[in-house]
């Protein structure tokens, strides 16, 4: 029981590193700051619209609720449009320096990684500029860290974060490609967190799946186009 315990205690404290740390790389992005803004005023604006659906009707209690929960669909609309408006003023070329981020990400998530665990930038010295904006890629790389991190509690080695761009020949267009990946990963982890931005990645002309890696586990592998 006592070692349950500990386990859980340990769980929450590095998902809680994690967040803090991927919440930090976030900071000073625009258009992810305002989408966690609008995400979060619509959890708030949801939990208040259940609570005024079970207020005693023409009461003085109903009557604030309803003014908060009036409030509050009002301030989500104004967030939504702020995430809009940043976005549509930052990266307007649409590209990003792939490497950049990743070296930031690292920065960020090296000293919250569980005991025994390190972590691995592999990223060339040039820049690698990838086909999505960097409030959009900086978001789909928290989110992959976040649920992959902290499934490596009991899990010694490297998390290797990579960048690479493939320029085959036989393909008109080359493609970067971003790596996260831990020889315990599981298949299943790593396809959940694929799952978790797959949508994002597809909207911008990309594909993310799980592969086995080379030194055994899994990676999930994010490929976008190149600006090249």
């Amino acid at each position: 029981m006592l070692a349950r315990v500990s386990f859980t205690q340990r769980h929450e404290e590095l998902e809680r590193r994690v967040r803090d740390a991927t919440d930090q790389f976030l900071v000073g992005d625009g258009p992810a700051l305002a989408d966690q803004l609008a995400e979060a005023l619509f959890v708030v604006s949801a939990d208040v619209s259940r609570l005024r659906r079970v207020a005693v009707e023409h009461s003085p209690e109903a009557a604030e609720v309803t003014s908060i929960d009036d409030a509050l669909s009002a301030c989500v609309s104004l967030a939504r449009r702020l995430s809009i408006a940043t976005r549509s003023h930052s990266d307007p070329d649409g590209y990003t320096d792939a490497a950049r981020i990743a070296r930031d990400l690292g920065r960020h998530l090296a000293p919250s990684m569980p005991e025994g665990a390190t972590l691995s930038i592999v990223c060339p010295p040039t820049p690698v500029l990838a086909r999505m904006p960097s409030s959009e890629l900086r978001r789909t790389l928290a989110i992959l860290v976040r649920r992959l991190v902290v499934g490596l509690l009991a899990s010694s080695g490297e998390l290797v974060l990579e960048v690479v761009e493939e320029r085959p020949r036989a393909a008109r267009h080359p493609t970067v490609k971003v790596l996260v990946g831990h020889r315990g990963l599981g298949h299943a982890q790593a396809a959940s967190a694929a799952d978790a931005v797959r949508s994002d990645v597809n909207a911008r002309g990309g594909s993310v799946e799980p592969r086995p890696r080379a030194g055994g586990g899994t990676a999930v592998v994010v490929s976008l186009p190149s600006a090249y």
